[in-house]
Formats: C-alpha cells, structure tokens, sequence
C-alpha cells in the first residue's frame, strides 16, 4: 500500500511540478506563483512519501542492498546535478528570464531523489525494523 500511495504522489506532484513550469514559460506573463501556492503542499507531501517510502524499504532490505541503493542513488544524484547545471547554463545564455531554472524536471528528480536517500541512510541506521511491507 506504501508502494501504491508513493507513485500516486509522485505522479500528481510531477504533473502539477510540470505545469507551473509551463506557466512560467507563458509569453502572456508569468502565471506560475498562482500554481506555485497548490503544487507546494503536494510537493511536500510527496517529499514525505518518498522518504518514508525508502526509509522502510532500506529497514526491510539486506545490508548488501542498502548499500547498492546508496551508491546508485548518489550515483543519480550526481547526475541530475550535472543536467540541472547544464540545463541552467543553457537557459542564462539564450537570456531567457524565466523560473524555468529551478522549476523543471531535473529539480524535482533531484529533490525527491534526495529524499530518497535520506530516507534510506536514516533506514540503515535507525534501530528499530518495521514489519510493513511495501507491495
């Protein structure tokens, strides 16, 4: 049921991510704060999932796969933050003066793979074993 709930926050969190994104790319105006005020509590909640979705999933794995998740995720991490950087890059010089920089598809990847982490090195660490499963 975890599994379930995290890709449905996932999936409205992205999609509304996306949209705001398009909003401020409008040639009309930028429409994207009033977008930003719904997106934000969805965006959060779907931070929390993510977290708690890896933080019971590393509690139930083995050593050997906690440590395979960790290095992939870092691994993830790093390249996201090259992407976010090149795409920012890219944006600066078509002199482009949009939020498209920090609201994009790269940013929220990054974020919630962030999250994914944290949730997975506080799992390793942590003492006590939750007996949810996440199918």
């Amino acid at each position: 049921m975890l599994r379930l709930s995290w890709l449905i926050s996932i999936g409205i969190s992205l999609l509304g991510f996306l949209i705001v994104g398009n909003l401020f790319n409008a040639k009309d105006g930028d429409f994207g704060f009033i977008g930003i005020i719904f997106v934000i509590p969805f965006l959060l909640l779907s931070m929390f999932i993510t977290f708690r979705y890896f933080y019971v999933l590393s509690n139930n794995a083995t050593m050997l796969s906690n440590i395979i998740g960790l290095v992939a995720g870092v691994i993830i991490i790093g390249i996201l933050s090259y992407y976010e950087i090149d795409f920012k890059n890219n944006v600066l010089n078509s002199n482009e003066n949009n939020y498209s920089i920090y609201i994009n598809f790269y940013t929220f990847a990054l974020i919630h793979s962030i999250s994914a982490v944290i949730g997975g090195v506080w799992g390793l660490f942590s003492n006590s074993k939750e007996k949810e499963h996440t199918t």
